[in-house]
């Protein structure tokens, strides 16, 4: 197939292509590069997709134009990801996640593309009943602005396909990591600076947990996600779909085992946070039922793997 993603040079873009490219299919990617985190970091993730039946626009998702016609599927990965960014970048929440989606989605229908896969988020849901965030029995209400705008693509998307013959799939991440992560997540952080023997800020004492979920079982569940939407059995038009580990993992316990991995002693400063969910738990029933997903790494293990890379990432 011939595939559009946006955000390719992100963390799950990156890892995406990598693998669309292995299968034998052809992918345009979209990126701005922005400065969020370190552009070298997004620059070699590009730099490791270059070849024969990978393209690269350097663009502005509320600027997308590319030459290519007769695209399969699009796919939206583009976002200004994070939750804690300084209150004077806001407006990129604004800009990126909900206009730069809209003119997405518009694009494709100018394009005649019919399938469309998009980023939504574990921050969609409300945190306050306890129990698995379920997409059927869960309440929806954000704590930050980036959920706000992952839950606003929600609702844009179910409109759309109720007025244009475009089938949408929405994929709530919950906590993705991995080789070539973000160095804002907490798992890529801690480790850097257990290395660099600096303190590190816990929130809440750091109880909060969150469903860590490893890369390439994210990817799995996308790739399931793109058979689903392109064959006949698809009926729905607007599907929303948990893509978790079912397994949270509080923020001390994820730091006790870098510390142990990593030989190394923390030195903890405790602050207090409100504008995020206490802890983040991904009913996965529907995903196995519907797209045969099915969790195979464990935390030891993804962070095992992700140790080994980044022990190579930091040389350079």
């Amino acid at each position: 197939m011939k595939i559009l993603i946006t955000g390719s040079s992100g963390f799950i873009g990156f890892h995406l292509t990598s693998k669309l490219l292995k299968l034998g299919h052809t992918v345009i990617g979209v990126d701005d590069h922005n400065d969020y985190y370190d552009i070298k970091l997004k620059e070699q993730r590009r730099d490791l997709l270059l070849g024969k039946n990978f393209t690269f626009y350097k663009q502005d998702i509320n600027e997308i134009a590319i030459k290519e016609k007769k695209i399969d599927i699009a796919i939206n990965l583009a976002a200004q990801a994070g939750v804690r960014i300084p209150e004077n970048k806001h407006y990129l929440y604004n800009h990126i996640n909900v206009n730069g989606y809209k003119k997405f989605c518009n694009f494709c229908y100018s394009q005649n593309i019919k399938n469309i896969i998009y980023a939504s988020s574990s921050s969609v849901y409300s945190d306050k009943n306890g129990g698995k965030f379920s997409e059927k029995n869960t309440k929806l209400e954000p704590k930050s602005e980036y959920g706000k705008s992952k839950l606003s693509n929600e609702r844009f998307s179910f409109n759309f396909s109720n007025k244009t013959d475009t089938n949408f799939i929405g994929l709530r991440f919950f906590s993705v990591y991995g080789p070539y992560g973000r160095p804002d997540m907490a798992y890529f952080l801690f480790t850097e600076l257990l290395k660099q023997n600096k303190k590190i800020i816990l929130h809440n004492r750091g109880n909060m947990a969150r469903d860590m979920t490893y890369i390439d079982d994210i990817v799995e569940g996308i790739l399931s996600s793109i058979k689903l939407i392109s064959s006949s059995n698809f009926k729905q038009k607007h599907e929303i779909i948990n893509l978790g580990n079912n397994a949270p993992v509080t923020a001390h316990k994820l730091l006790t085992l870098l510390e142990k991995k990593l030989s190394k002693k923390s030195k903890i400063v405790y602050e207090e946070t409100t504008n995020e969910s206490s802890y983040t738990h991904a009913d996965i029933t529907k995903a196995k039922k519907i797209l045969g997903y099915s969790p195979k790494v464990n935390l030891d293990l993804g962070i095992d793997r992700f140790l080994e890379w980044h022990n190579s990432y930091g040389k350079k």
